[in-house]
């Protein structure tokens, strides 16, 4: 396959480099190499070359048969039809519900002790305390800024009121 570009990533130039200031003869070679293959798909012979050679070939070609399968799968137009990633996904944001801290239940304790011995002891004993709060606080004037569900929607003049009434407490 001929191509008229390539993608060289830093890692592939930062081994280039250290082989120039070894042998540049071998940073020629390796470059006309990547080159070479990257361009025309040639694939260099490596018989009799040095270690280093075999090593920067076998950390590089990978690379450049990614970038060739990402290049040839563009031209096709990108991700295949049904991938997921070639449908955008909608971003939704669920408002979460408000939970209602005012609601409690009354509940009655009751203890039984069922002990394996001759004097079995039965103890019930419940709870009457009614610990209900009537208190209505008529001085809290209705936050102006938010909606009927509670949700702040105006978050500046909110603010500016909020710094107005600091002994205010909301639900």
């Amino acid at each position: 396959m001929e191509r008229e570009s390539m993608l060289m990533y830093r890692s592939t130039r930062e081994m280039l480099q250290e082989m120039k200031e070894e042998n540049s003869d071998q940073y020629l070679k390796a470059l006309e190499m990547y080159m070479d293959y990257a361009f025309d798909g040639t694939e260099p012979d490596l018989t009799g070359e040095p270690l280093i050679m075999k090593l920067f070939w076998k950390a590089a070609k990978p690379l450049i048969d990614a970038n060739n399968r990402n290049y040839i799968n563009g031209c096709k137009g990108g991700a295949p039809i049904g991938n997921s990633n070639a449908k955008k996904q909608p971003k939704t944001t669920q408002k979460q519900p408000r939970v209602n801290r005012k609601t409690t239940q009354k509940q009655g304790n009751v203890n039984v002790n069922d002990n394996d011995t001759d004097n079995d002891t039965v103890n019930a004993h419940v709870n009457d305390n009614d610990n209900v709060n009537d208190n209505v606080n008529v001085n809290i004037e209705k936050n102006p800024f938010t909606d009927d569900e509670g949700y702040i929607t105006d978050w500046d003049s909110y603010y500016e009121w909020r710094a107005k009434h600091p002994t205010v407490t909301e639900d």
